[in-house]
This record gives C-alpha cells, structure tokens and sequence, in this order.
C-alpha cells in the first residue's frame, strides 16, 4: 500500500508584485505542517513538488522542520504535472470576458485598483474573478485557450500521480489548489466539469491524503489543516 500527502503551498503575496513568493505567514503555514509531520511519526520515502517557487519554498520549510532535528528525509524532485494552471490562461481568459460582461468588467478594474495600491480587498476581488473564469474554463465555453484548455490541463496534472514510484510507501507532494481539486476528482471518478466543486474551497498548506489500491488512488482525507491551531493561521488564498 502507499499513501500520498498532498499539500497546497502556504499562503503566497496576492498583495505584492510577485505573487509566487511565500508570505512570513505561509512560511509559518509550511514549517508547522513539517512539526505536525514529525509528531505524527509520519516520514517520506519521495518528495516531489511542482516548478513555481511558492511550492517549492512550502517543500522547504516542511523540510526544514525535518532536517533541523536530523530526521532523513529525500530530497524534492520537481514534476511539472503538479503545477498550477498558466496565468496566461486566466489573464487570457479574463479578457475575452471583460468584453462580453460589464459585470465581470467593473470587479475586475475594482481587483485591479485594489492589487495596485496593496489592498487586502484584492484577494477577495480575485477570489470571486477566479470562480467565473474558471467555470467558463472548465466548461470550454471560450475553447481553444492558450495555453491549453481544461480538459488538456487535466491530462497533464494526470501524469504526476502516475509517475509516483509503485514502490514507495510514502509520498509527499507540494503542488496547488487546480491540481489537487483535479486529483480529488479523479480519485472519485466525477466528470472533470464537477471538479470545480473542489476549487473554492482548498486551504493554504491543507493536507489531503490517498492510498494507492490496485494502481488507482483512494481519497482518505481532504483539506485539513490540524497544523494550525490557531484560526488566525488558517487562509484561502
């Protein structure tokens, strides 16, 4: 049998000019989950992460928490198939839609303005622009996208939990809230236009956990966060 641990990077600077970059709270979300892990006894025979850097640094501070009391633990082979979706898709995307909905058109210069002048509204504002997007994404209504649609993005993010060794027994992945809502919808054999369902609502550093059956994985548990205690830690986006 072997498990995987899926984990979505901590929170990253939706306020700043680079967002693939750990905020000090998503480097505090990252290096709890890893003491969580040694708590719970639970160690890894593979890390894998995707290329963006805020995954990356999560993999860091979970390792960090490891190495700094001498626990063996490998180290992270980066796996394209765990990244989020392009930003050129969404930006593209965004796009065709401001000119077909005045709506859609206003929250985004509102989004715009906030992110601008550093605002702790923006996330909000990207939060509810992300959800159209994403569901005009998902049911193709703008197809062909650059630079895939979702059903392509589907099939690649497909191809990392297959690429995960038959024999190793523990698995961690550092990877984004796309992938590991697709994950879970694959793990559940939905059709890919219910796996939105999943999208709204996958915490920073949230942990899931599936168990490998007969060359298919089962979901075991979904976007728990028992490494923050403190409520104030837990964020979205």
């Amino acid at each position: 049998m072997s498990l995987l641990y899926l984990v979505r990077h901590g929170q990253a600077d939706r306020l700043g000019k680079n967002y693939d970059q750990l905020t000090d709270h998503g480097w505090k979300q990252a290096k709890l989950l890893g003491e969580y892990f040694k708590s719970q006894r639970i160690e890894f025979d593979s890390v894998y992460t995707g290329t963006l850097n805020r995954q990356k640094q999560t993999a860091q501070g979970i390792i960090e928490s490891f190495s700094n009391d001498l626990f063996c633990i490998p180290e992270p082979v980066e796996n394209s198939a765990w990244d989020e979706f392009d930003s050129k898709m969404w930006l593209g995307l965004a796009a065709k839609i401001r000119h077909a909905n005045d709506k859609f058109a206003k929250l985004y210069e509102s989004y715009k303005k906030a992110w601008e002048e550093g605002k702790e509204e923006t996330r909000d504002y990207f939060q509810e622009l992300i959800q159209i997007v994403l569901n005009d994404w998902v049911h193709g209504v703008w197809d062909p996208v650059e630079p895939y649609t979702f059903k392509e993005y589907v099939e690649k993010v497909s191809f990392g939990p297959k690429e995960i060794p038959n024999n190793v027994k523990s698995t961690l992945v550092v990877s984004s809230s796309t992938p590991i809502a697709i994950m879970m919808g694959l793990s559940c054999k939905m059709q890919p236009v219910e796996f939105p369902v999943f999208m709204k609502s996958i915490t920073n550093s949230s942990l899931s956990v599936f168990r490998r059956e007969n060359g298919h994985w089962e979901p075991v548990s979904w976007n728990n966060t028992p490494h923050l205690q403190n409520p104030d830690l837990v964020t979205l986006v």
